[in-house]
């Protein structure tokens, strides 16, 4: 499947969106900081061509609005309603990392507009150590870059880059009239969306979760700690939990067939009645 772009009028401005597919069922999915739409390419092109699936910039990431304030958790759910609503109601919901905390909130919240919703290697804690190191992270890193050279010597400093990795990495960048690159994703959106989202717990949202529910973890994420997975797992035994022990936290990009593997098996056992 290859990916038609367009932009959702949404309240908040025009939002980029990849869609693959047309069936009759919608998938939407939310990608994690620092990316972009195509991000969720590897794993959905993994999943049998039955469904619509859409992939959207969030806010502050990609072409979609980025504005100068505006990044906590309820300004992103507010444009992902918005977009479940323009793309038909409901649909079933993916989100990694920060998507993944939106789709957990959502799906709390409202869970009329989902009919599933699978969070993928984030939990619902607070945690300000996490808050500090990412935000360390985003203001070390150059803002632009002279060339696509540099910017691919940045990206894979420490591994050697294949040809869809590079141009994922470069999706996540703007091309600039000179030659040069800078981010899509301005540090200001980054780091307030990290200390507002990265705040405060949302447990109490977690254990209400009702709607089919899919959790997936990696064994060796920095992002969910073995600690906070299994006090998840008590926490609802109604979401359905898979570990995979070897992979970290970016699973949509280090192990994009098996998610979409375990995608298609949790949503066929909706069908059958035995989504847990």
């Amino acid at each position: 499947m290859t990916p038609t772009e367009s932009f959702l009028d949404l309240p908040a401005g025009a939002f980029r969106a990849l869609t693959w597919g047309n069936g009759d069922e919608t998938v939407l999915f939310l990608h994690g900081l620092t990316a972009v739409a195509e991000v969720w390419g590897p794993a959905i092109r993994a999943l049998p061509p039955v469904r619509r699936y859409v992939a959207i910039d969030q806010r502050g990431h990609g072409q979609s609005p980025r504005p100068d304030t505006g990044y906590g958790t309820g300004d992103y759910i507010a444009d992902t309603l918005a977009a479940i609503d323009r793309l038909g109601a409901p649909v079933h919901l993916v989100g990694h990392s920060m998507g993944g905390r939106i789709a957990l909130l959502l799906a709390a919240r409202q869970p009329r507009k989902l009919k599933s919703v699978a969070i993928v290697d984030i939990g619902p804690e607070a945690s300000k150590p996490n808050i500090t190191a990412t935000i360390a992270s985003i203001e070390s890193r150059p803002e632009t870059f002279d060339d696509r050279r540099a910017a691919i010597a940045f990206a894979f400093r420490n591994r050697a880059p294949t040809p869809e990795a590079v141009a994922l990495f470069l999706a996540r960048l703007e091309p600039l009239p000179g030659g040069g690159y800078r981010w899509w994703s301005p540090r200001h959106a980054l780091t307030e969306t990290v200390r507002i989202h990265r705040g405060r717990g949302y447990w109490r949202e977690w254990r209400r979760i009702r709607v089919p529910a899919l959790f997936v973890h990696g064994g060796r994420s920095n992002e969910v700690s073995m600690a906070v997975a299994e006090r998840m797992r008590a926490g609802n035994p109604a979401v359905r939990f898979e570990r995979y022990d070897d992979a970290g936290h970016n699973i949509p990009l280090i192990a994009p067939e098996r998610l979409a593997k375990s995608l298609e098996s949790f949503w066929g056992s909706l069908e059958t009645g035995g989504a847990t």
